[in-house]
């Protein structure tokens, strides 16, 4: 009877456990998914904002402020699409595309890189806060999805800054809201499922200790007492209320370790976010983001009346673009490293931001502060030095914040800003001397025999002509033309020896922009820099947009202004003619197989997560077609190769190099498609029934090549692969 009695009460607690239990487990559950759910949107979020940001940064605010579809052969226009594209392939992203703001509280579209129904430029764009915050110059995404003709979708906008600070346009980024909804749903799915095995684990355990302690169960009541105890106080009740709670201490113990180690890890991962998107990943200074968020900060100070002594500097990089143009970018990248580098090293004791391509912030206080004078002079002195050896050369400016003057740090910063474009001003009339007299005196130790350049002279007005004459002839060799006409007469007669076209924008008949226009279209003359003569300051950016170099105004500037931007204009040309024979093929304009291989190492070095694959294609019996039709026909059909491979590669976020006679490469990440792209290729390529009749082309690829160390195996395999295809009409490539 006593047994009977012991196991009704025993079974009596049993249900009362396992309901309190359940009620807990519920209510842990409810939490955890409404915790998880909201650092879920958190990281959903930031993720969003970290992948337009980084798109943003990568796009040059002067360019995307005036690009349009109708500049779609311009490197400007490629630049950008090429960005946005590599971002549309490589991102769990729906959309990616550049928004203009109108001005009048409407967005429009701006470049889409979408192969299949693309956002037309100048059309609507649904208007989101999110959108409007962005256009203010703040990252922001949307808290709730909208609609519009492409679907549903959660978005994240980005300003772009142009040099000058203003915000020239917007990227945005689209992801699913299907897709989001997914995410929160995947994660309620795994908290339910993680709280029912909690759940099942605390019953299954209780009723396990309860059964076997039916004998024990007076000396057991003391320790699940103690344990309820130590349970109450961990959920911060009262322990008196309860005493009996070893069963659901054993289950909840296990969930609470788990929303521990959850919540830990998500504190973790924020804090890495929040770290990365505050630092710069080129330079490793701070960012922009986080320079506006230390300008918050000090502006609260000022409010609060709180603001010490401080200063700001602005930095500028001088001659980053002619370094980009004429080295690369990977070039101009490092050199925007060593500008770093000087900048920290002379304001070692304050944080520096960098907050444009070229552009940094240091704010001084401290000991900075109190060295502000000595330090902007070592800063002059070094960049001063650094002409001559041409080195890094940094402009910087300081402003000193005046109590009671400056209502924000912004005007500070203005004042700053200012102050840096004296100091550049200066650098560059310092520039312009040194580089004068450097070959002077070199001349005089040691006599050099130099080729005399030809100049072309494109005026209407003669007496124009001759001024610009007299003033080069000493250094140059003059041509002159009246008009437009006769200028394209003389480029295509004398297009080896000239190695500057001067030319008036406005002259009867064929004007300064038909010249340019033309000589774009040849690939002879396109290279031929041009410098264009205009006291129209609203015709620079069309000349720009048409190829021109850069600028003299009129009536002429100081005669020492006009030469040295003539010599300056040459010698870029020059070097931009050196890497490009260096590095690429003349007939395709394809990189040569050395730079090739080069790159392939960068690219599997930089994306090291990436699948690549390697694409051979080869013309068949290519010898007979020069033999049969001649070597100039032979040269077309490689140049038109030439045009497709760089086409392809641009689609398909790639490399091509032209290998050999009637042999060229691909490198890029990998795909499945490649039967319905090379199928594309070749109709493209052959439009002419006629060179289709006469040009056979076969492929062969070696998917996954970065298993290959050796990176000319790679394409040795892909060769292979295309072998198998000799003889077999039906098969489109060969794979291995």
């Amino acid at each position: 009877m006593k047994d009977r009695i012991r196991t009704k009460w025993v079974s009596r607690y049993l249900v009362l456990v396992v309901l309190f239990l359940l009620a807990v487990t519920i209510s842990l559950g409810y939490l955890l998914i409404a915790q998880s759910r909201s650092s879920m949107i958190t990281l959903i979020r930031t993720r969003m904002l970290d992948i337009v940001n980084t798109a943003a940064a990568m796009i040059d605010g002067d360019t995307l402020k005036t690009v349009t579809p109708q500049d779609a052969g311009t490197e400007g226009y490629r630049t950008i699409m090429r960005t946005l594209t590599y971002f549309q392939d490589n991102m769990d992203l729906k959309y990616i595309y550049c928004i203009r703001d109108m001005g009048d509280g409407t967005f429009t579209f701006g470049l889409d890189p979408t192969v299949e129904d693309p956002g037309e430029f100048g059309s609507p764009i649904v208007y989101t806060e999110a959108l409007y915050r962005a256009s203010q110059g703040v990252p922001s995404a949307d808290d709730h999805p909208y609609h519009d003709a492409w679907g549903s979708f959660y978005s994240a906008y980005s300003p772009v800054f142009d040099s000058a600070g203003g915000i020239a346009g917007i990227i945005a980024v689209d992801f699913s809201a299907q897709w989001y909804s997914q995410q929160l749903a995947t994660l309620t799915r795994t908290t339910l499922i993680v709280a029912l095995l909690a759940l099942l684990v605390g019953g299954g355990t209780a009723i396990a200790i309860i059964t076997r302690s039916k004998r024990k169960i007076g000396s057991i009541q003391g320790q699940l007492d103690e344990m309820a105890i130590t349970l109450m106080q961990e959920m911060g009740k009262d322990p008196s209320a309860e005493k009996s709670a070893k069963e659901e201490g054993v289950s909840m113990d296990t969930l609470r370790k788990r929303i521990q180690s959850m919540q830990s890890e998500l504190k973790t991962r924020i804090k890495q976010i929040h770290s990365q998107a505050n630092r710069d990943e080129m330079t490793g200074v701070r960012s922009k983001r986080a320079y506006l968020e230390a300008e918050r900060e000090l502006d609260e100070k000022l409010e609060r009346g709180e603001l010490a002594d401080f200063a700001v500097v602005v930095c500028d990089v001088n001659g980053l673009k002619n370094v980009n143009d004429t080295m690369g970018h990977m070039a101009g990248d490092d050199y925007i490293r060593r500008a770093c580098r000087m900048i920290c090293d002379i304001f070692a004791h304050s944080p520096v931001f960098r907050i444009g391509g070229d552009e940094f912030v240091a704010l001084l206080s401290g000991r900075d502060y109190e060295n502000r004078n000595l330090l902007m002079q070592e800063l002059h002195r070094r960049s001063s030095a650094h002409i001559a050896a041409s080195e890094v050369i940094v402009s910087g400016g300081l402003a000193e914040y005046s109590p009671g003057q400056d209502h924000s740090i912004h005007d500070v910063f203005d004042r700053a800003d200012t102050a840096m474009y004296r100091e550049k001003t200066l650098l560059k009339s310092l520039g312009a001397a040194i580089r004068e007299a450097e070959p002077e005196q070199a001349e005089e130790e040691v006599p050099v025999l130099r080729l005399r350049k030809h100049l072309l002279i494109v005026d209407d007005i003669p007496d124009n002509r001759e001024l610009l004459g007299d003033i080069l002839e000493d250094d140059y060799d003059i041509y002159s033309a009246a008009d437009g006409a006769e200028a394209l007469e003389m480029l295509r007669k004398y297009r080896d020896e000239i190695a500057l076209v001067i030319l008036d924008l406005y002259m009867p008949g064929m004007t300064g922009f038909d010249v340019m226009k033309e000589m774009q279209t040849d690939e002879y003359l396109m290279n031929i820099p041009v410098i264009v003569l205009t006291s129209d300051a609203d015709a620079e950016l069309e000349s720009l947009k048409l190829g021109a170099l850069d600028f003299i105004s009129k009536p002429y500037p100081d005669v020492e202004i006009v030469r040295a931007r003539i010599a300056k204009c040459v010698e870029l040309s020059e070097n931009r003619d050196l890497i490009r024979y260096t590095e690429r093929d003349r007939l395709t304009g394809l990189y040569n197989t050395d730079y090739f291989f080069r790159y392939v190492i960068r690219m599997d070095r930089q994306y090291q997560g990436t699948v690549f694959d390697a694409v051979f294609c080869n013309i068949n019996h290519f010898h007979t077609v020069n033999d049969r039709y001649g070597r100039q026909y032979g040269d077309l059909v490689l140049r038109r190769m030439g045009i497709s491979i760089r086409k392809l590669a641009r689609k398909v976020g790639g490399i091509g190099c032209r290998q050999g006679g009637d042999a060229f490469l691909l490198y890029c990440p990998h795909r499945e498609d490649y039967e319905q792209l090379i199928r594309k290729f070749t109709a493209d390529l052959f439009v002419e029934k006629e060179t289709s009749e006469r040009i056979s082309l076969r492929f062969g690829i070696f998917m996954n090549a970065g298993q290959e160390a050796d990176i000319r195996e790679r394409f040795i395999r892909a060769q292979t692969a295309a072998d198998t295809t000799v003889g077999k009409t039906d098969q489109v490539c060969g794979i291995c």
